[in-house]
């Protein structure tokens, strides 16, 4: 069973990956800088279409609770919004060379609510915008190198970390019980 937790937990952050770099994380974190928001953006309160529309650059990792192994990755995201739904194009590269390209869909139902879909999650996330917090909670099939799957629930936290920036925290767990964390900065980079 603890092999199966270890595989899982390493397994996992492939849920969130997805763009096509060759860029390691250091080098990420050197060649991209925050782009300034905009006075119009400034104004405008953190939410879903105000921060993730333009191009962004994520560098972080997943933490295994198991074993404290760590799998770090660099995504590139192209966020936009026609009015009522943002579709973010999510390219991963891990320091192990994989690569993995995930597209989210983000359709606002009401105020502060929205439900998105991605090619990986079984039904819908959930996604509330709580005043300056975005929360996201889903469930996606990891697959296997060996070709089977597990089917994982993550728990994410989106907040704002400063002009141009965003923490995205998350809780992966298997069977409810938490086997990894992720963490990401999230960084503007221009339109």
């Amino acid at each position: 069973m603890r092999k199966i937790l270890i595989a899982l937990a390493t397994l996992a952050v492939t849920g969130v990956a997805g763009t096509v770099s060759t860029t390691t994380p250091a080098a990420a974190a050197q060649h991209h800088r925050p782009a300034p928001m905009t006075k119009e953006r400034q104004d405008k309160p953190f939410s879903l279409e105000s921060f993730f529309v333009g191009r962004l650059v994520a560098q972080g990792s997943f933490v295994s609770r198991i074993d404290g192994n760590r799998r770090d990755l660099v995504a590139k995201m192209r966020g936009s919004w026609d009015g009522k739904t943002l579709t973010l194009v999510e390219d991963f590269v891990y320091a192990d060379g994989e690569r993995d390209r995930k597209t989210w869909r983000f359709t606002k139902v009401g105020p502060g609510r929205y439900v998105g879909t991605r090619e990986d999650v079984i039904g819908e996330a959930t996604v509330r915008d709580l005043g300056g917090r975005i929360t996201l909670d889903y469930t996606a099939t990891v697959r296997k190198k060996d070709g089977g799957a597990y089917d994982l629930r993550f728990a994410d936290e989106i907040v704002p970390a400063g002009p141009g920036r965003a923490l995205n925290t998350a809780t992966v767990s298997l069977l409810f019980f938490p086997v990894g964390d992720v963490r990401l900065d999230i960084r503007r980079i221009g339109r």
